[in-house]
C-alpha cells in the first residue's frame, strides 16, 4: 500500500503534491495545534497560581482548573476557561478566559442579572439593553439587565466609577457581569497574565462588588 502511494506521489504534478502536502498540513495543525495550546494555556495557569501564593485545584468533570484567593477583605476563585465559536450556549467572550469571581453579599443581587461589556457585546438571552444618562459611561459600555429589574438608580455615579476603574486596570478584553449573585469579570487573555496584575484586579473588582451591594441594597438613598 505504501508503494502504490509513494509511486502515485511521484507521479502527481508538482501543484497537486503541493496541494495535499497543504491538505496534510492543515488537517495534522487542527488535531494538534488546539491541544499545545490547551497545554501551554494549562502551564500559564498553573504558574499564576504558584506566583500568587494559591495552589491550583485540577479540573473535574463538572469544575474547571481553578485556585483561591483573598483580595481587597474577600474571597475570589479564579477560574480558567475556554470556549470557541462552537459553544452555542456561552454569550460571553470567547478563547481561553480567566474568570475572576466573588459572591455578592446582598440577596437582592440572586434575583438580578447584569452584562456590562466595552465595545459592545452579544446580548444575555431575555437580555434588555440599560442606559445610565451619562453620556460618557455609555458610549463607551454596553449594559444589559435579566431577569428582575435591579432598583431605579443602581449604576450610580460612584459606581460607575469603579466599573470604568475596573476597566481601566486590566490590559484585556472582556465583561463583567453578574450571575445568580456572583460577580464574575471574565477575560480573554491568550497571552496569560502576572501576580501583580491578577492583584490589581482582584482589589478593583473588590470595590465594584461592595459598590454593587450598596445600591443592591433597598434601603439604600436613590442616587444620581
Amino acid at each position: 500500500m505504501s508503494q502504490e502511494f509513494i509511486a502515485g506521489w511521484v507521479a502527481m504534478p508538482a501543484w497537486a503534491q503541493a496541494g495535499v502536502a497543504l491538505f496534510v498540513a492543515t488537517f495534522l495543525a487542527m488535531i494538534f495545534v488546539p491541544i499545545y495550546e490547551h497545554r501551554r494555556a494549562l502551564a500559564r495557569f498553573a504558574g499564576l497560581a504558584k506566583a500568587a501564593g494559591a495552589t491550583m485545584v485540577p479540573a473535574t468533570d463538572e469544575l474547571e482548573d481553578s485556585f483561591e484567593l483573598d483580595r481587597g477583605a474577600r474571597p475570589f476563585r479564579i477560574r480558567r476557561g475556554f470556549h470557541d465559536s462552537k459553544s452555542r450556549t456561552w454569550r460571553g467572550p470567547r478563547g481561553h478566559l480567566l474568570i475572576c469571581e466573588t459572591q455578592l453579599g446582598r440577596d437582592a443581587w440572586k434575583r438580578h442579572g447584569v452584562d456590562i461589556s466595552s465595545g459592545g457585546s452579544q446580548p444575555p438571552l431575555d437580555g434588555r439593553a440599560f442606559r445610565t444618562g451619562d453620556g460618557a459611561f455609555d458610549a463607551r459600555f454596553t449594559t444589559w439587565e435579566t431577569g428582575t429589574p435591579v432598583r431605579e438608580g443602581w449604576l450610580d455615579a460612584p459606581t460607575r466609577a469603579t466599573v470604568m476603574a475596573l476597566f481601566d486596570a486590566t490590559p484585556f478584553a472582556g465583561t463583567l457581569w453578574v450571575r445568580d449573585g456572583m460577580l464574575q469579570q471574565v477575560l480573554v487573555v491568550s497571552k496569560g497574565t502576572d501576580a501583580p496584575t491578577l492583584d490589581r484586579l482582584l482589589r478593583t473588582l473588590a470595590t465594584v462588588a461592595m459598590a454593587f451591594e450598596r445600591t443592591a441594597d433597598f434601603a439604600s438613598p436613590r442616587a444620581s
